[in-house]
């Protein structure tokens, strides 16, 4: 399986992180300008591999991961399943259920616009519709407005399993970005700090922080692909293969988000650099669609 890009890809990616760095800064994620959704649904983002445009999910997964290393919007993952899989356009929030079951409190993700809500329910995606006046507040990711509805409200599956795997894809991707995003932010901060008249890149200690961090971005990445390219084959362990993604992309956001705090020292632990946006948003992407032990350990029947 060949994984690397091809020019059609390359040439979507470049288009992506040129859009991305000139419209959606990451030092901007705690106040997004309020165009900026309509501005990524014109982009076509949100609809990739929904029927018209049909492409892969090998694409998508690249195009996601990119729009991750910016922190993009997570209701972008939660529309474009939906946009693929139940062909509901617009806006749709990302839903967290409590031990994922209908009944009980439930946490949306990006609401302000969106009519209804997606998320796992019993294993399979499933959709919900939103109050119209159902608002958000700062939460643990302070770049997605967190709403609360208790009791949750029924929800309706979707009849295609695969639909879960890619709300699972997706947010690999969008992990697989913030380990990206972290990586970058410290190599740049450990060329230009300085201790002992050298900049702290020339030290060992940190060399090997950053090597690490770029190795745990580059395994996350080759893993999201090919779960990716197995999931367009549809291959029969293309469930496997998302799964160990999932885990592999959350576990490096997590790891690389730490290190980054800690190559900046003491500023990285201050609320006004940017470093700690990174971290937060890796631990929202740990609940969303998380892999199933037994699936990864080859358990699952």
């Amino acid at each position: 399986m060949d994984l690397t890009p091809n020019s059609e890809q390359e040439a979507l990616l470049s288009a992506t992180a040129d859009w991305c760095h000139d419209n959606m800064p990451l030092e901007q994620a705690r106040s997004r300008h309020p165009a900026l959704w309509n501005q990524l649904a014109d982009m076509g983002w949100l609809g990739m591999t929904a029927p018209g445009m049909d492409l892969d999910h090998a694409t998508e997964a690249l195009v996601f991961a990119e729009l991750g290393r910016h922190l993009a919007p997570v209701g972008m993952i939660s529309s474009a399943v939906a946009a693929r899989w139940s062909g509901h356009q617009g806006k749709t929030a990302l839903a967290l259920l409590d031990r994922d079951l209908t009944g009980g409190l439930l946490r949306v993700y990006d609401a302000p616009g969106a009519t209804h809500a997606l998320g796992l329910v019993g294993g399979l995606a499933a959709l919900t519709a939103l109050p119209s006046d159902l608002g958000g507040e700062p939460g643990l990711d302070l770049s997605a407005p967190l709403a609360h509805i208790d009791p949750a409200p029924p929800f309706t599956a979707l009849g295609d399993p695969r639909a879960a795997l890619h709300l699972q894809l997706l947010s690999a991707a969008f992990a697989t970005g913030v380990a990206d995003a972290a990586r970058d932010m410290a190599a740049e901060y450990a060329k230009i700090r300085e201790q002992f008249e050298r900049p702290i890149g020339w030290f060992q200690a940190l060399k090997h922080i950053c090597a690490d961090m770029a190795v745990r971005a580059a395994v996350a990445k080759s893993q999201l692909l090919y779960a990716a390219c197995a999931l367009d084959a549809g291959d029969a362990d293309a469930g496997f293969h998302v799964a160990s993604a999932k885990h592999l992309a959350d576990q490096a956001a997590i790891d690389n988000g730490r290190a980054n705090i800690q190559v900046h020292g003491g500023i990285g632990m201050t609320d006004e650099a940017y470093p700690h946006l990174c971290l937060k948003r890796a631990h929202l992407l740990t609940f969303v669609a998380p892999p199933e032990r037994a699936v990864i350990l080859g358990e699952a029947a």
